[in-house]
């Protein structure tokens, strides 16, 4: 919710053709400047902030399990669905809704600050 109240639209992007990216596969993209990596699971699409915040490592290229995303540099292991560290209390990352419509992938960028 903004300050006055008013909740903002998230802005959907179309990325790929849904079977583009095959299942337990995940590609980095950029999105208005956004590093965001896309993951496809047994159970659908996740989208997480590209990099970890630790190092930046790339959480693309980062080991799968169990619905969790271990960042290949030094292992903190991210929640998909959720975007919470898993391994031990710290930084949590971006989580993006996705979607599949008439056949493509698309991902919900947060709307901008709008000056009131």
């Amino acid at each position: 919710m903004t300050a006055t109240g008013r909740a903002r639209a998230a802005e959907w992007v179309r990325l790929a053709p849904a079977g583009a990216l095959p299942r337990g596969e995940a590609v980095a993209v950029d999105v208005d400047g956004e590093r965001i990596a896309v993951f496809h699971t047994e159970d659908g699409y996740h989208a997480l902030a590209g990099h970890c915040p630790h190092m930046a490592g790339e959480l693309n290229e980062g080991e799968v399990a169990g619905g969790e995303v271990a960042c290949p540099l030094h292992a903190w292991r991210y929640d998909l669905a959720t975007g919470a560290r898993t391994d031990r209390r710290g930084q949590s990352v971006a989580v993006y809704p996705t979607d599949v419509r008439d056949g493509w992938l698309y991902l919900a960028l947060p709307a901008p600050e709008q000056d009131q």
